[in-house]
């Protein structure tokens, strides 16, 4: 299998995030484990605040999506306005994780195998986006991507 990269810089709430979903170090999970499991039970449970609004996203590769959650935020409806997907669409179910104020880690695979992570900041209105999908010659290759974020409908 071959495993292509493509790098673009990642923003610092990005990076912050991406460290957030870290495992606790081991003197911290000792010292407070209920407290870390009560955090953490809450941080999953809550309904994020990008649920029930729709989102306009434009990538740097060109591509621009239009996302609707639903009203719990479980799920994603989205179709690619312009782009290289351009008309297509699809229903996610997702795995959301607020990692700070008005920042989520969102996560899904999709029925073509291709997988999607977004670390979304609401409050700077931006999105990081890592995706992965199969290539023709059997390996797979890796995307990663900046996006702007407007809310189009409540």
């Amino acid at each position: 299998m071959r495993i292509r990269h493509v790098r673009h810089a990642v923003p610092a709430a990005a990076a912050a995030a991406l460290l957030a979903l870290g495992v606790a170090p081991a003197a911290q999970a000792v010292a407070a484990p209920a407290q870390h499991t009560a955090a953490a039970a809450r941080t999953t449970q809550a309904v994020p605040a990008f649920a029930g609004h729709t989102y306009v996203l434009t990538l740097d590769n060109g591509a621009v999506l239009r996302n609707s959650y639903s009203a719990d935020g479980k799920t994603l409806n989205w179709t690619a306005l312009a782009g290289p997907m351009q008309g297509r669409s699809g229903q996610e179910n997702l795995t959301v994780r607020a990692v700070g104020e008005g920042l989520y880690f969102v996560n899904w695979v999709e029925a073509s195998g291709m997988t999607v992570s977004h670390v979304m900041d609401l409050r700077n209105k931006t999105v990081s986006v890592y995706w992965t999908y199969g290539t023709p010659d059997g390996g797979r290759t890796g995307e990663l991507h900046t996006a702007t974020l407007e809310r189009v409908s409540s």
